[in-house]
């Protein structure tokens, strides 16, 4: 009598041990991390202006808009800059590319490499672009996802 317990609580053992394995799961983890292309896409709203060693909010500029990223592929995206002056809408960076690369940073920030050049880097939800004005004033265009 003795024996049939033991065999059946060895049996029992076993297929709960069976169940347990087979109800693990091994998925792929990277399938969860969306693609280079699809982490950046989106519309990122104009919010800050660098020029002259200082930085000015959004809201002590003369300026307003967004810039927009759609993924293409997995590693490029489409780039819209519609930037604006707020008195008169008048264009201040209004210019538009496809194919740009999409490269992730050994400093952990993304770059979008557009000719071989890298026209804007984002870090977190802030996407930054260097740029030149007609009077050749350098500045840097801040937005924000």
């Amino acid at each position: 009598m003795n024996n049939i317990i033991t065999i059946r609580f060895s049996a029992l053992l076993i297929l709960l041990v069976a169940a347990l394995v087979t109800a693990c799961k091994k998925g792929d983890n990277n399938a969860l991390t969306p693609d280079l292309g699809t982490r950046v896409a989106g519309k990122y709203t104009y919010s800050e202006l660098k020029t002259g060693g200082k930085t000015y909010p959004a809201s002590d500029t003369n300026l307003k808009g967004t810039i927009t990223l759609t993924r293409q592929t997995p590693t490029t995206v489409a780039i819209q800059l519609a930037i604006v002056h707020k008195a008169t809408n008048e264009a201040f960076a209004d210019d538009a590319a496809e194919d740009v690369d999409v490269v992730e940073a050994a400093s952990g920030t993304i770059e979008l490499h557009y000719n071989g050049d890298t026209i804007a880097k984002i870090n977190g939800s802030k996407i930054s672009i260097e740029g030149e004005d007609d009077a050749g004033t350098v500045f840097t265009l801040f937005a924000t996802k």
